[in-house]
């Protein structure tokens, strides 16, 4: 598997396809020292990433689809939640079961009256039963616990998918950043022949082939820095992933600019009424009633019902055939006098409810201030994306082409030609950083205001 789709012709690429003005330099600048009619860039193929439709990670990135899906099966950490859920889960009949009962046998061995003991051995069993309801109550109590920590599992996966996301468009832009440096590199190597040919002429003076030769190697090293960056992003990735951390990881050929999946007002909305945190404190609010309600019912007195059995003592029963085994009936109840438990416990999950409103209104708060956070990243590098595309690059291509013409014609210093070669890199290097910030605004969106469904 190999880091990155190549294409077998970079210069038909997207993000490759701007830099023909400079690939065409060389020629351009022979043209014109033996012509006095400018060449013509080819133009640049406008809208090839500036699709504005809702995203679709099947369309665009399936890649990324397969590993967000890797990532729920292999991640350790939604691993173990989804166990302590399934552990949780378990608990449900354990406390929605009555005690065990208890079972006592008694034998006298030594009774003082003999002759008047007509059975030495006894056996009884005794059933406590709690007030009624109290065992649905502990029962709806629990899966209302459980109900919560799958809640705390969904909110967690939306926030490794997005961690996911976010390390995959770090990759791709690095990706993308080495590939337009190598190919800058090879442009520079054809200024490099053009600029020996005029020096062997007595056209150009030899410090500018010493500034072409300290442009490549600015060039290598900067390559060099992108490569390293890449090891500690692509480790962090495959951490996600559980696997290892040098394990290769596919990318794209072009990162494709994106829209908000809804309006403004309709993700301040769906934030509210999907996302699991808020599902999360719905469950923990119905434990505390529940709480609330077993602190009341446990306030309640409880009883048992049970069975003795005295057996026959075939000494003295013997000689009257007649008598048999004794049966007598028991009843108990436990009578809660001291309400100061009980008590204290209610007023507990009484506060805690009360906690849990302000909790909520604190969630809303800080996912309402992540969500305008991203929204406000989203529209920036939306202005961002349309002034480097519409206006910043056209104007520096065009007065690349212009520079060009006047170097040809002795009009101009190598170096300034040499200067705006490497703005034009910059701007390149910037529209793929803005993609890429304007990817992670509208990822960031989806984990807030998107609904996460986890499934084993």
């Amino acid at each position: 598997m190999t880091d990155i789709h190549r294409n077998p012709n970079p210069a038909m690429s997207c993000g490759t396809a701007r830099w023909l003005p400079v690939l065409s330099l060389a020629g351009l600048i022979i043209l014109m020292t033996a012509s006095s009619v400018p060449a013509q860039a080819p133009d640049r193929p406008e809208d090839q990433t500036r699709q504005e439709s809702p995203y679709s990670g099947q369309e665009r990135h399936p890649q990324l689809e397969e590993y967000l899906r890797i990532a729920s099966e292999e991640n350790p950490e939604l691993r173990a939640l989804w166990h302590r859920y399934l552990s949780e889960q378990e608990k449900i009949p354990q406390v929605g079961t009555l005690p065990d009962p208890e079972v006592n046998i008694g034998f006298d061995f030594n009774p003082m009256m003999s002759e008047t003991v007509l059975g030495r051995f006894s056996i009884s069993a005794m059933q406590m039963f709690p007030w009624f309801g109290t065992l649905e109550s502990r029962r709806e109590m629990q899966r209302a616990a459980s109900e919560a920590d799958l809640q705390s599992l969904n909110s967690r996966q939306l926030e490794l998918f997005r961690d996911i996301q976010y390390a995959w468009f770090d990759l791709t832009e690095l990706q993308q950043q080495i590939e337009i440096a190598e190919y800058t590199i090879e442009l520079v190597r054809d200024l490099e022949t053009l600029v020996e040919i005029r020096y062997e002429t007595a056209n150009t003076a030899q410090a500018d082939l010493l500034r072409i030769q300290m442009e490549e190697q600015r060039l290598q090293t900067r390559i060099s820095d992108l490569e390293d960056k890449r090891n500690p992003v692509k480790a962090r990735f495959n951490a996600l992933l559980n696997r290892a951390p040098d394990a290769e990881v596919q990318t794209d050929d072009e990162i494709a600019s994106r829209t908000l999946p809804h309006t403004e007002e309709a993700l301040k909305d769906r934030l509210i009424a999907q996302n699991p945190q808020f599902d999360q404190l719905d469950a923990r609010e119905r434990m505390l009633r529940e709480q609330q309600n077993q602190a009341r019912l446990d306030g309640r007195p409880s009883f048992g019902l049970g069975l003795e059995v005295m057996g026959r003592d075939f000494g003295p029963m013997s000689m009257s055939p007649d008598m048999n085994e004794g049966f007598v009936g028991m009843a108990t109840i436990r009578v809660p006098i001291y309400r100061s438990r009980y008590s204290a416990q209610y007023r507990q999950a009484s506060e805690q409810l009360r906690g849990l409103d302000y909790e909520r209104v604190q969630t809303e708060n800080t996912l309402l201030t992540g969500l305008e956070e991203a929204l406000e990243q989203f529209r920036d590098s939306e202005r961002s994306l349309k002034l480097l595309e519409d206006e910043l690059i056209p104007r520096a291509e065009q007065a690349y082409e212009i520079l060009g013409d006047e170097y040809a014609a002795g009009n101009v210093r190598f170096d300034e030609v040499l200067q705006m070669q490497r703005e034009l890199l910059d701007l390149e290097l910037e529209r793929i950083e803005t993609l890429v910030r304007q990817n992670k605004a509208v990822v960031s969106v989806e984990s807030i205001t998107e609904e996460a469904s986890v499934s084993y």
